[in-house]
């Protein structure tokens, strides 16, 4: 096993105004919204564990990364000439997931789930940061389980068994579905490439609020099947 590591002081923010005009909050509820906001922000604790490991087969339809296969070509292409990568899982925190789950209010219960997302991409853009400095190079891209065309979401499970004990550093589990919980979790290889890729570029869905790229639908075949 590779050098692993954990991040659990990363720099997030949520911002109030922000959020009320995201989540649309009108101006009788900002009391509720308040309680809810202080609450839910007093229990989110990003934390992300990463690793470094080796490429250490590449056939063109799977990679063996740390002894665990990964099937996918896309993979396989995009690491083509990539040595070494960086698996790694991260998450708002668990405690204010619980939070959130606990409230009956249904309202309530959304602003404090959308809280935890907004305070992931929060803390998920300074973690990249800190794996740029850490690798040494500001041309990172990520693939990630099941926002990879060919590479399912149930390639959730090696990835996990490739980290090691995620549960306990991070409060992350898998569950039968392979989905992840809490919810507002993430999970992917990052490797260094001259090429950037987005996987939202191989991603057919629409209306999608995360979408960093638009779907290029000859892509897959253009790029992978050639």
């Amino acid at each position: 096993m590779g050098e692993r590591f954990l991040m659990d002081e990363l720099p997030w923010s949520v911002d109030r105004d922000a959020a009320l005009k995201r989540l649309r909050v009108m101006e009788d509820d900002l009391e509720d919204f308040d309680e809810i906001y202080e609450k839910t922000l007093a229990l989110i604790k990003p934390v992300y564990y990463a690793g470094v490991e080796t490429v250490e087969q590449n056939d063109g339809s799977g990679v063996v990364i740390g002894g665990i296969r990964f099937d996918s070509r896309v993979v396989s292409v995009n690491l083509k000439n990539a040595k070494t990568v960086y698996p790694y899982v991260g998450t708002a925190g668990r405690a204010a997931y619980e939070y959130a789950l606990g409230i009956d209010d249904e309202i309530m219960r959304y602003w404090a789930d959308q809280l935890c997302e907004m305070a992931f991409k929060s803390a998920a853009g300074s973690f990249i940061l800190r794996m740029r400095e850490k690798v040494g190079s500001e041309k990172l891209s990520a693939l990630a389980p099941g926002s990879v065309i060919d590479w399912p979401i149930s390639q959730q499970k090696p990835l996990f068994e490739l980290l090691g004990d995620v549960y306990a550093h991070t409060g992350i589990f898998l569950e039968k579905s392979f989905l992840m919980r809490p919810v507002k979790s993430g999970s992917g290889l990052l490797y260094v490439s001259e090429k950037h890729f987005e996987s939202c570029s191989l991603c057919p869905k629409e209306n999608c609020p995360n979408r960093r790229a638009p779907f290029d639908k000859d892509k897959f075949e253009r790029e992978y099947l050639a």
